[in-house]
Order: structure tokens, then C-alpha cells, then sequence
């Protein structure tokens, strides 16, 4: 197996004949009376940054601008003991005597769970105000204090009128961990629905993108004017997104969905108990577990919208071959002999941060691929474990693709699946997949798309489903399109054909 680890490139700017800084957190018992063991990241912003304008240093990492950051794990800290963030620190971009010179917005975070992709919604975990600090100069000071003077509360549920939260403990998950773990939903009620006596309505189920959860089932308006129970699900673990796939780390999600969320949601409410009055909907994380869901239990679910997916077809993992190619940080090998970096996001046609970047950051916030951030999600989800029980990395500290890793996620390549059983597989996308992206797409997503829309291929007449690649939209602008708009009205008329509602 390889470990993908921290690799130190670059140098941001010359650095002057300073001190090499050292950060020494701690906390007060006023905050946490017990010892605490986590990962402890210290976050910084540079006073040159464009994030200086609306975000804190801990809102990271952050894509269009990344910014320094530097993490070491700490174990039975005490109250009042001091963790030491030196030279020594897991570093991004570079180790903390690399740091250039100049003023900074400064803030740590202890992480003390690993159950979920943002520590801000994890009960306890504990983080400084943010400082400014000068760092790396000949008359900064070598050391600087920062106190952990904040813990995060609990996070209730919204009481928005019309809005539910169910939660089911899933037997299924429980016993793939060994621990208790349950399932979240927050349900959006259909308009009337109290006085509607035995009256029972469609259901569409959504699952976010990458870092939202149930909470966002209290939103907004009903997508649907109320005509059907809209339930937005919970897809966080401690690897991130699930993207409700059976995996090898995170464990049977999909089952627990389909055989245990699903039927305690319609033995409380009046949902109508059929695949075709139960529809998928979903964005980016949400788009690809969506489709798969579709795929996998085409007796559970009659249809899905699914839009900006994560990558469908893994000979364009973003923008790599999984399988042909033999790094993905570079875009020749061996990488000692040069290469054009491989972009992970861009905007407005730039390329702003690359495939290395994104991982280093990720090694900062947990090490071994336990950050639960997107890629070392998706090591969690497509491949095996590790010796250490880990999500084993894709690719080594070089961007080394390795390839009895990549060959695992042949089972989770939906454009895999296609080309092994297009007789199975190619009438669910004619007759029951909406996809939609943009051709701009800020993650490449659009590449992968094309490839399965490539595979589908089209047969006129053949049902309602459609695979369309949007000129000039990304990510997000995607959601303006008339094409985007739209998909309320195909839910609805889905709906009205089956009789689920009133013509």
C-alpha cells in the first residue's frame, strides 16, 4: 500500500532573517476541564490575501487563494499544558521557517472528533479568536501564545414550521463499526399536509453536495410548492461524504439507506410506498450519489436529477486517468523529469489551485487520509483499507498513482459499469437519469460526463432521460440555467404521469 504524506514545494516569497516562528496553544479548564487528544491545526491568512475581505484563517482551505496552515496531532493535552506548533509541524505550502515574512491572521482549531467533514459541527471541538500577528521578521518575537477560549455548542435542529428532523439508528452501520451510529433526515412536510387526512404523497429524496446535511431541508422554500414530502439527507461520516455507497471504510450506507431510513420514513408518514413516487435529487457529492443510488436500486427509487456530479467515469478522475496514467500531480512521468502541474479547480478560466496543493492541505488537516476532506473521501469510498485502517491513498507522496489501489475502484466507475453491462445500465440512463453540467465546470466534472454520455449514447424515442452539457457554466452558475430551473417542472410532470398528483 502507499501513504500519501506531506511533501514541502516551493517557496511563497523570500524569507527574511527572522526567528523561526513557534505557536503555543492551549486552553484554560474554564473551556474543557479533561485532557484532549485530536488534531490541533493552526490557520493562517496572509495580509495580502483576497480572503482577508470575508473569511476567517479557520474557514479553511481555501481553493481560489490557498493559505498557510500547519497541524500536528496532540494527545492527552491538559488543561493549561502547552502543544507546540514548530518547524517540525505537518506544513502547507512549507514548513514554518519557510514561511515568508510579514503579517498574518492567525487561528487554531482542536479537532477532538472525527465524525464529520467541518469541525464546526462537531460538539466540543475547541478554537482561538482570531490574532495578527507578525511572523518570520528580525524583530518579531520567536514565540507566540494562542488560547483556545471557544468550544462548539450543539447544534439543534432548525424549528421551522413544516420541517422535521427523524433520525433511525442504523443497526446495519452499528454493527459495521462497533458503535452506535444513525441515519438523519430532515423532512419538508407537503403543504397541508395535517389537514389532509389519509391522504399520502410522493417523496423526493436529496442528497447534498459536499458538506451540507439535513439541516438544509430547512432552506428556503419547497422546491415543489409543497405538492410532495421533499427529505434532504444526511450524508457525513467521519471519512466526509458517504455518497451513500457501500464501501470498505465507511460501510454499508447504501443498504442502510434503502432497507432502514427509507421504511422507518414511511412508516411515519404517509409517503406513497413505490419506486416510482420515490425520485432522487441532488448536486456535485449529492449528483454522483444520486445517480448511483438510481443505478444500484432502480426497484427503490423511479427516477433522478442529478447535476454536477463528482466523477462518473474514472478515466477522468477530475482530470486524470486512474488507470493509464502514472501520476496524478504531474501530466508526464516519471515526475522528476518536469511537467505541467494537474489543476483541481478552477474559475473564470484560470486555473487557481492544483491536484498536489489540495492534497497537502488535506495531509495538514489528517494525516494518513483521515482529513475527510473530498479527495481523502473519495479514498474512502472507492478504495480499501489500509494496514492501519485507514482509507488507503490512490496515489503516493509524489502523485504516484498506485496502480492495485486504482484497479479497486473499477467497481464504483459508473462509466465502468456502462461498458461492462450496457444492457442493464444504458435503458436506466434513457429512461430515468437527468443529468445536467456545465462545460466549465470548476472541478472538471464535465470531462467525465462527457465520456458516460459518450457511452450511453442516444436512441431517439427512448424515454425521458437525457445527459446535457451546458457551454460556458460552472459549478455554480450552472444553477441559472433554463435547463437547471426546469427540473422542479420535470419532477412535477414525473408525478402527474404516475397519478401521485393532480393533473
Amino acid at each position: 500500500m502507499v501513504i500519501r504524506a506531506m511533501v514541502v514545494i516551493g517557496v511563497l516569497a523570500s524569507k527574511a532573517l527572522g526567528t523561526d516562528p513557534v505557536f503555543e496553544v492551549s486552553f484554560d479548564a474554564s473551556v474543557r476541564d479533561a485532557a484532549a487528544t485530536g488534531r490541533l491545526v493552526v490557520y493562517l491568512i496572509g495580509e495580502g490575501s483576497r480572503e482577508n475581505a470575508h473569511a476567517d484563517p479557520a474557514d479553511g482551505p481555501f481553493f481560489d487563494d490557498p493559505q498557510p496552515m500547519f497541524g500536528i496531532s496532540v494527545t492527552d493535552l491538559r488543561p493549561g499544558e502547552k502543544a507546540v506548533v514548530d518547524n517540525a509541524a505537518t506544513g502547507f505550502p512549507v514548513n514554518l521557517n519557510g514561511l515568508p515574512a510579514g503579517a498574518y491572521r492567525v487561528q487554531a482549531v482542536l479537532d477532538l472528533h472525527r465524525e464529520d467533514s467541518s469541525w464546526k459541527r462537531e460538539e466540543g471541538n475547541l478554537y482561538s479568536e482570531v490574532v495578527s500577528l507578525r511572523l518570520n521578521e528580525v524583530d518579531a518575537p520567536e514565540r507566540h501564545a494562542i488560547k483556545l477560549t471557544k468550544a462548539v455548542k450543539a447544534r439543534p435542529f432548525p424549528g421551522v414550521p413544516g420541517v422535521e428532523e427523524l433520525t433511525v439508528r442504523s443497526a446495519l452501520l452499528s454493527a459495521f463499526h462497533g458503535r452506535e451510529v444513525v441515519l438523519k433526515a430532515g423532512v419538508r412536510l407537503p403543504r397541508g399536509y395535517g389537514a389532509a387526512g389519509s391522504k399520502r404523497f410522493p417523496t423526493v429524496y436529496e442528497v447534498p453536495g459536499f458538506g451540507g446535511d439535513h439541516h438544509d431541508a430547512s432552506e428556503g422554500p419547497h422546491p415543489l410548492g409543497g405538492a410532495a414530502f421533499w427529505v434532504v439527507l444526511n450524508p457525513e461520516s467521519g471519512n466526509g461524504h458517504t455518497l451513500f455507497a457501500d464501501s470498505a471504510n465507511n460501510g454499508p450506507w447504501g443498504r442502510a439507506l434503502v432497507e432502514e431510513l427509507i421504511p422507518a420514513l414511511e412508516a411515519k408518514y404517509r409517503m406513497i410506498p413505490e419506486a416510482g413516487a420515490r425520485v432522487l435529487r441532488g448536486h456535485s457529492s449529492g449528483g454522483w450519489s444520486t445517480l448511483w443510488l438510481l443505478l444500484n436500486y432502480p426497484g427503490t427509487f423511479g427516477a433522478t436529477w442529478s447535476t454536477s456530479p463528482d466523477p462518473v467515469d474514472f478515466r477522468r478522475f477530475q482530470i486524470v486517468d486512474i488507470y493509464s496514467d502514472a501520476n496524478a500531480f504531474v501530466d508526464v512521468a516519471p515526475p522528476q523529469r518536469g511537467g505541467k502541474e494537474r489543476p483541481s479547480y478552477r474559475r473564470d478560466g484560470r486555473e487557481r489551485m492544483t491536484i498536489r496543493q489540495e492534497n497537502m492541505m488535506e495531509e495538514v488537516l489528517g494525516p494518513d487520509n483521515t482529513s475527510g476532506q473530498q479527495w481523502d473521501s473519495w479514498f474512502a469510498v472507492f478504495g480499501p483499507r489500509n494496514e492501519r485502517g485507514n482509507p488507503a491513498a490512490l496515489f503516493d507522496l509524489t502523485g504516484t498513482i498506485d496502480r492495485g489501489v486504482a484497479e479497486r475502484y473499477r467497481a464504483y466507475d459508473i462509466g465502468e459499469l456502462v461498458r461492462g453491462n450496457r444492457e442493464r445500465y444504458a435503458p436506466l440512463f434513457h429512461e430515468r437519469v437527468r443529468l445536467i453540467v456545465g462545460d466549465a465546470d470548476n472541478y472538471y466534472l464535465n470531462e467525465a460526463v462527457a465520456l458516460v454520455k459518450a457511452e450511453v449514447g442516444a436512441r431517439a424515442g427512448e424515454g425521458r432521460g437525457y445527459i446535457k452539457v451546458l457551454p460556458g457554466l460552472d459549478h455554480g452558475t450552472v444553477f441559472m440555467s433554463p435547463e437547471m430551473r426546469g427540473i422542479p417542472s420535470e419532477i412535477m410532470d414525473h408525478f402527474r404521469r404516475a397519478g401521485y398528483v393532480a393533473p
